[in-house]
């Protein structure tokens, strides 16, 4: 099933434990949470332009993998899973 979000601002993506990863987007009005699992990838797709601000990946052995995403301007997302994460902006 395929979600969306809209007004997006900045985007939080963690794996949470093996093939299992968390995404949270900051929205303007409220928070989103969607978690997944046995997770192959995940894929950004800029159908529409979206700016990065900054974004900041954290690979170290003993810590939590993490990818956040600031954006430069709100931007909305259709999120989509089959055996790896799609974010699509629309």
């Amino acid at each position: 099933m395929d979600e969306k979000v809209f007004d997006v601002s900045m985007i939080y993506i963690q794996n949470t434990s093996a093939g299992n990863y968390s995404l949270e987007f900051y929205c303007r009005n409220k928070n989103i949470k969607l978690n997944y699992g046995n997770v192959e990838g995940i894929e950004l797709i800029a159908k529409v332009p979206v700016e990065l601000k900054t974004t900041f990946v954290q690979m170290a052995e003993n810590l939590p993998k993490v990818w956040n995403m600031k954006l430069g301007y709100p931007t909305n997302f259709k999120i989509s899973y089959r055996g790896r994460i799609t974010i699509e902006s629309m």
